[in-house]
C-alpha cells in the first residue's frame, strides 16, 4: 500500500522527511513525499482562489495525487500545513485512504507567530511583500527563530543539524508564506462543516508546539470521529530535528 506524505515545509519535501520515511521502516518504493502547492518555487504563488477557499488546495494535490497513485487504496501522512489538504483529501475519498496520521496538523497559530501575517501586511504597505520576504531569508533572523524553537532535549548536533535544515528550507521562502498563513486563516470557518466519519486517525501532537496553536490538535479531533490523539515529548519541528523519536511513536499504530 502506498504512502502518501502531504509536508509542511518551505523546502522540497523527499530531502526533508528522507530521515523520517527511513526511521519509519516504509518501502521507500510505496511512498510518495508530494511537492505540495505553495512550498515549492515550481508551483509559483498561490492563485486568490486558492487562497480564498481550501477546496481549491484540495483540488490541486487530488491532481498529483492521481499522477502517482498505483492502487486503490493509500495512507496518508501530514505534518503541520500539510494537515489541512489532507483532513479534505480524506474526507473527500473516505474510501480509499485506509489511514490518517497527522503530525503537528496546523488548523490555527500560535499566539506569537500569529502576529507574524499581520506584521509582514502592515510592512508590505512601506516596502514590497518580497522585499519583506526577503528579510525573512536573512541568516540572522532564520537563526534567530530556530534558537526562539529551541528545546532542552536538544544537543548541540540537533542543534546544528536544525540550524543548517532550516537555512537551507528558508532559502525557498516565497510570499507564499504569508498566503498560506492567511490560509490557515480561513481554514477553520470555512470547512467548519467538513467532517471524516470512516478513517481511522493518529493525531500526534507534541509538548512545546511554538508554531501550531493549541486549538488545532481540538479542532481536527473533533471533525474526525475515529480519531485518536497521542503525545510526545517536543517541538513542532519535530520530524526533521527527531525523526526515529517521531517513528517509534507510530509504527505501532501504522497499517499494514
Amino acid at each position: 500500500m502506498q504512502t502518501f506524505f502531504f509536508h509542511g515545509f518551505s523546502g522540497g519535501a523527499s530531502t526533508s522527511l528522507a530521515s523520517f520515511v527511513r526511521a519509519l521502516a516504509l518501502d521507500p518504493s510505496d511512498v510518495v513525499a508530494l511537492d505540495m502547492p505553495g512550498f515549492s518555487p515550481m508551483h509559483g504563488l498561490l492563485e486568490p482562489n486558492v487562497l480564498a477557499d481550501p477546496q481549491e488546495y484540495l483540488r490541486l494535490v487530488e491532481a498529483q495525487v492521481a499522477q502517482h497513485k498505483t492502487g486503490k487504496k493509500i495512507r496518508i501522512i501530514a505534518y503541520s500545513h500539510g494537515a489541512i489538504p489532507a483532513f479534505l483529501y480524506a474526507a473527500a475519498h473516505q474510501q480509499e485512504v485506509v489511514q490518517l496520521v497527522l503530525i503537528c496538523p496546523a488548523s490555527s497559530l500560535h499566539r506569537f507567530v500569529g502576529l507574524l501575517p499581520r506584521v509582514m501586511r502592515g510592512t508590505s504597505r512601506v516596502m514590497s511583500l518580497d522585499r519583506v520576504v526577503g528579510v525573512m531569508r536573512s541568516r540572522f533572523l532564520v537563526d534567530a527563530i530556530t534558537l526562539y524553537g529551541y528545546k532542552r532535549y536538544w544537543d548541540r548536533h540537533i542543534l546544528m543539524d536544525r540550524l543548517r535544515a532550516r537555512r537551507q528550507e528558508s532559502a525557498h521562502y516565497t510570499s507564499n508564506l504569508f498566503y498560506l498563513m492567511k490560509q490557515l486563516e480561513v481554514f477553520q470557518k470555512q470547512c467548519q462543516d467538513v467532517n471524516i466519519s470512516q478513517v481511522p486517525t493518529i493525531i500526534l501532537q507534541t509538548t512545546d508546539d511554538e508554531v501550531v496553536g493549541g486549538s488545532s490538535v481540538h479542532w481536527f479531533e473533533q471533525h474526525i470521529a475515529d480519531a485518536e490523539v497521542i503525545s510526545t515529548l517536543g517541538g513542532h519541528s519535530i520530524v526533521t530535528v527527531l525523526p526515529d523519536h517521531v517513528a517509534q511513536h507510530l509504527k505501532p499504530y501504522l497499517k499494514k
